[in-house]
């Protein structure tokens, strides 16, 4: 089958779901997807998988009387199949008890914007010219340093159609490719041994610079012989671009309508007040065509907006569900936002505004500090104060008169984004790191005049 006959069967699907929760009583809406996917993985410097395969996923959600929602997905697209989904998510939706405040189905008619968000070199696409990539790769990382052991990750591409049908006549279906790769990178020196990893992505194979990609990641590698032990506390530091992005996500999880209703957010009541330093400027900006999360449509059937979240560090905008908007008397700007059943307002499409200095500069500008390459296990540990907590890791090198020195062991930070964001210097280089869920953007570096660091790891 086809990918365009694919595309027609799951619209089909869709209407027949719809038709059949409206037979019993209740109203829908569809979203659903299926894409072709092409996945290799590879490890120390060998090829082991190159397949394609077809993706599909379909999500239905029933309001019964209004107030009463329920949601369930399915990957088996037959007839059957979809309309034992339609009963079972009816049934349910009937035992779930009313929210008085849930807004029903969308009615208001929308605009939804047009844009292209698939790859047309993707359509064309063989598994030949992805391994040509993946050898460029592995070909790049082993020619930094003898040391270097081996070249592992994956690449997954995905083409397809994204479906929203709905009870109340939203019928849209727009196309979309998601290139991401995975680079995991190990040296070796006598018996020591030393990893670094990047997971970047691109709406466009061509774009995908794997080989750069591979030789920074190999350069970390190499770099990261050697550790030494350092010792808890302030440093100032430069973050790269893969820890940025988990920074940018705490601050965009802080304006989501979840913590708001929860009052767990550090930014409640907080819209128009100066919050990090003027440098810091977050877009939403889901109408950005290299954006991996860019796309007409939010999963509660809204167009999305773009809008500042903040702007020279000033708080403007907060992200709302339908739901929430509607507690909290505000109006959504399509980012609902849905994952395990759930839907939040979450700005899931960001865009950083770059600075003036490239990673170099913000590196030589340093004393006595650190470059962390990536962030790991980092949550909230205190939401109303902003307090985040985790790991560095991929690299945490050790910055002496502006030069990298060494590289030292990871550390666990504990830290509040008011008080490290309050002064920093953003870097020009935007980079886009794979999207998590759906959700992602493109991110630069920056130096933070202070980071805490509170203790040490053995790794």
């Amino acid at each position: 089958m086809s990918m365009e006959q694919q595309k027609e069967l799951i619209h089909e699907l869709a209407e027949i779901a719809i038709k059949r929760v409206e037979e019993l009583g209740a109203e829908a809406f569809v979203n659903a997807v299926v894409a072709k996917e092409y996945a290799t993985r590879f490890s120390n410097s060998e090829i082991l998988q190159n397949y394609v395969d077809f993706l599909r996923s379909f999500e239905l959600t029933v309001v019964y009387k209004e107030k009463q929602r329920s949601t369930s997905v399915t990957n088996n697209l037959t007839k059957e199949s979809v309309l034992e989904l339609a009963d079972y998510v009816t049934k349910v939706a009937r035992l779930v008890p009313p929210d008085p405040m849930y807004p029903g189905m969308l009615k208001e008619r929308q605009q939804y914007p047009h844009l292209k968000l698939n790859d047309p070199q993707a359509q064309s696409l063989q598994p030949i010219d992805i391994v040509d990539k993946i050898e460029g790769a592995i070909i790049a990382g082993e020619a930094v340093d003898q040391r270097v052991a081996g070249v592992s990750g994956n690449l997954l591409l995905s083409d397809g159609f994204n479906v929203f049908v709905s009870s109340s006549d939203i019928d849209i279906v727009y196309p979309s490719t998601n290139v991401g790769t995975t680079l995991n990178i190990h040296a070796v020196e006598s018996e020591e041994e030393s990893r670094s990893n990047s997971n970047f992505g691109s709406r466009y194979i061509s774009k995908l610079d794997m080989e750069t990609e591979s030789k920074e990641v190999a350069e970390r590698a190499v770099k990261g012989l050697g550790t030494e032990s350092i010792e808890p506390g302030e440093y100032e530091v430069v973050f790269d671009h893969q820890a940025v992005a988990t920074i940018a996500l705490m601050t965009a999880m802080a304006t989501s309508s979840m913590q708001l209703i929860n009052r767990s957010s550090f930014l409640t009541d907080k819209i128009g007040q100066q919050i990090f330093d003027n440098d810091f400027t977050l877009i939403n900006d889901p109408h950005n065509l290299d954006l991996l999360s860019a796309r007409p449509i939010d999963d509660e059937g809204l167009a999305t907006q773009s809008f500042p979240v903040f702007e020279n560090g000033v708080l403007k905008n907060y992200s709302f569900s339908r739901l929430h908007a509607a507690k909290l008397g505000a109006k959504p700007k399509g980012c609902g936002f849905s994952f395990f059943g759930m839907t939040i307002g979450f700005p899931f499409a960001m865009t950083m505004k770059p600075g003036s200095k490239s990673k170099e500069k913000l590196i030589s500008e340093i004393d006595d500090g650190l470059l962390i390459t990536n962030l790991h296990y980092t949550n909230f540990v205190n939401p109303p104060v902003g307090s985040i907590t985790g790991m560095s890791k991929d690299g945490l090198f050790i910055v002496k008169n502006g030069e990298i020195v060494g590289s030292a062991k990871n550390m666990r930070f504990t830290d509040e984004l008011p008080r490290f964001l309050s002064d920093i210097d953003v870097g020009k280089e935007l980079r886009q790191p794979t999207s998590m869920m759906g959700i992602g953007g493109m991110v630069a570096p920056i130096r933070v005049k202070s980071f805490k660091f509170t203790s040490k790891t053995e790794h």
